[in-house]
């Protein structure tokens, strides 16, 4: 290469011009590393989509790869759906929208999400014939009070709490964590709602607010406790911390027991019989 040109060329062959290193944005290239990424990914990525379309070679030099690893960033790109390949000769490489990119991750990441569970079902299925509980531990378990910590525990009884009800379910909370639990577990308020359990709920909404949620409980008590609690059926789900409190902190007692449960629920008019 001259001192005063640009050219270069890979193996003696054609020239290539304009090639220049393409300068690293470390902040975007670590956001990149978030969606999935690894550094030269996330370097190859970044330099295809600042220049255009270009060449494995091209790309080693703005990118500043090692060329024996290029072909396999490439590759790697291009079944992560951030790249496309045009058959040429030589073959060359774009950059796709991040746009399309997401929907790509999103579409993979359900898949795998899918297997997974599916994988855990299918072991479940394979050792519960092996495991039998005592009859005895079941009965206690049901009418002890257990200590729930972290919001992924609480919030994993309550779905268990709304997938097993058939007579009623009542959700009293401030309106910002109202929101949150039946946008976590609008499907299964829906599938309840659909089995005939009578849904009810206690927190001082606006009107747009209470339309929303009326779709799901036509019965809405335009008051609030101090206390964030769910009943349904004959189980109670209390929150004990504030509701600004960091997931990892939140505490909550679970009780299983019908006394309790209708005990509760005369804290809400129309609520007063089991």
């Amino acid at each position: 290469m001259t001192k005063n040109n640009q050219q270069i060329s890979f193996n003696n062959k054609s020239p290539v011009s304009n090639l220049i290193h393409v300068a690293q944005n470390q902040d975007l290239l670590a956001s990149l590393r978030r969606l999935g990424l690894n550094q030269y990914e996330a370097k190859s990525y970044y330099a295809l989509a600042s220049t255009g379309k270009c060449t494995a070679g091209e790309l080693s030099t703005r990118a500043e790869l090692p060329r024996p690893r290029v072909y396999d960033v490439l590759t790697s790109l291009s079944e992560k759906g951030f790249v496309e390949v045009q058959p040429s000769r030589p073959v060359l490489y774009r950059a796709l929208p991040l746009s399309e990119a997401v929907k790509s991750i999103r579409r993979q990441r359900q898949n795998q999400l899918s297997d997974e569970l599916t994988a855990i079902e299918e072991i479940a299925c394979q050792i519960t014939p092996k495991i039998s509980l005592n009859e005895n531990q079941v009965t206690d378990a049901a009418e002890n009070v257990w200590t729930l910590r972290g919001k992924s525990a609480l919030y994993s009884r309550l779905a268990s709490m709304l997938e097993e009800s058939k007579k009623h379910i009542l959700i009293s909370s401030t309106p910002n964590s109202l929101k949150q639990k039946i946008s976590e577990n609008f499907k299964l308020l829906e599938k309840a709602k659909g089995r005939g359990v009578k849904i009810s709920v206690a927190s001082t909404l606006d009107k747009s607010q209470a339309s929303e949620i009326s779709k799901l409980s036509p019965k809405i008590h335009g008051f609030q406790l101090p206390t964030r609690m769910v009943i349904a059926d004959d189980q109670a789900l209390i929150f004990l911390t504030g509701e600004q409190s960091e997931p990892d902190d939140e505490v909550g007692l679970w009780i299983h027991n019908p006394h309790v449960a209708s005990t509760l629920r005369q804290l809400f008019p129309d609520n007063k019989t089991g």
